[in-house]
């Protein structure tokens, strides 16, 4: 059984990685992406829906090529693109890359 210590404690490595991570990308100047850790300690970097087609896919790509990451591209039925990428960092998975493009917000 997990207890919340457990949780709380997953969470707290997942922020030391997050501050790990930012501190990189200001060094490397890659994008800034909205970031949530889940109560597991996995760590989401989603690029904004707001910045268009464009500049979310530059974002997610940025990041993927600086942690080694592939990104997976999905077509979804109603004109949506995912795109989608698991990241590492210090050869552990640490969480994953998304972007969801909207149709028409070039």
């Amino acid at each position: 059984m997990t207890t919340t210590a457990y949780r709380y404690r997953w969470q707290a490595t997942a922020h030391r990685v997050l501050g790990e991570l930012l501190a990189e990308a200001e060094e490397h100047q890659l994008p800034p992406l909205m970031w949530t850790l889940a109560p597991t300690g996995a760590i989401t970097g989603e690029a904004s829906s707001l910045d268009g087609h464009t500049v979310q896919r530059a974002a997610v790509t940025a990041w993927a090529a600086h942690l080694g990451a592939t990104v997976t591209e999905t077509e979804r039925g109603d004109g949506r693109i995912s795109l989608h990428a698991f990241m590492s960092h210090g050869g552990e998975r640490i969480g994953a890359l998304r972007a969801e493009l909207h149709p028409d917000t070039d």
